[in-house]
């Protein structure tokens, strides 16, 4: 390979060597669609750097490459390319190369000397164990309230008042990020709560999720509807809810 393939390659193409570098930069909060169309005459046009994305379930990647005789060149082809998508996406980019979402907040949060709790009554915990594998201390605790009588216990309301309450969505995860906030004592209580609105055909579901953050300002709150197969609305549901964290965390540093 060293001695013949490659030497062959260089002379056969002409190549030069060269420094070849990427970098990524992740965002979410819109769909790979809505990304593209922002970017779409940097991936169309743009021949050195290269610009790319890769979707995940709620994560976009935009892979931007450059080749450059030396890594100073590189190094400034890249940073005047990832100025121009930033500028364009602005607060979608959470992040670059292999950080996480859950990983950002988890700073964000021992910066700004916050703790979270987290309560959850249709992602199965998928929230707390994003928060919990970063090993902050700043997550306390998260709990999962999969039914009726869990909620209940929790919101310590009779039947009928817990049955009214639930006929308000909105209000219901405002209750539910309050208590949790209440009751561990931590700075910030987040909830999520959602609702199967009909089956759009078989094993695909319209999902309507409700998210409320508690704080000692008050509270901040979301909702989103969501289609597909349940494992992949509770994934999008999950990475919805702690990028609405995110957002407010950053809402913080700016007014601070």
């Amino acid at each position: 390979m060293e001695n013949t393939v490659i030497p062959y390659l260089r002379r056969r193409f002409d190549l030069q060597r060269q420094v070849i570098r990427y970098r990524v930069l992740r965002a979410c909060g819109l769909g790979e669609s809505g990304v593209g169309h922002q970017i779409k005459d940097l991936m169309k046009e743009s021949k050195n750097p290269t610009v790319g994305t890769l979707a995940s379930i709620g994560d976009i990647r935009i892979r931007i490459t450059a080749k450059a005789d030396t890594s100073e060149e590189v190094s400034n082809l890249i940073r005047k390319m990832e100025e121009e998508i930033r500028g364009r996406l602005g607060i979608l980019i959470y992040g670059v190369d292999d950080e996480t979402l859950q990983g950002n907040i988890a700073k964000e949060l021992e910066r700004l000397n916050l703790t979270l709790s987290v309560v959850e009554t249709f992602t199965g915990g998928i929230i707390s164990q994003k928060m919990a594998s970063t090993g902050t201390r700043s997550f306390v605790q998260g709990a999962v309230l999969s039914s009726e009588t869990s909620q209940k216990a929790v919101l310590g309301l009779s039947p009928e008042e817990f049955n009214s309450l639930r006929g308000d969505p909105k209000r219901f995860a405002e209750s539910l990020g309050e208590k949790t906030r209440a009751g561990l004592g931590t700075d910030l209580g987040l909830a999520m709560f959602a609702r199967i609105a009909e089956e759009q055909k078989k094993g695909e579901y319209r999902v309507e999720t409700y998210y409320s953050l508690s704080t000692s300002a008050g509270n901040e709150n979301q909702e989103h509807s969501i289609g597909g197969e349940l494992w992949t609305v509770r994934e999008r549901a999950a990475i919805i809810a702690l990028d609405f964290l995110r957002k407010y965390l950053l809402k913080m540093t700016v007014s601070a």
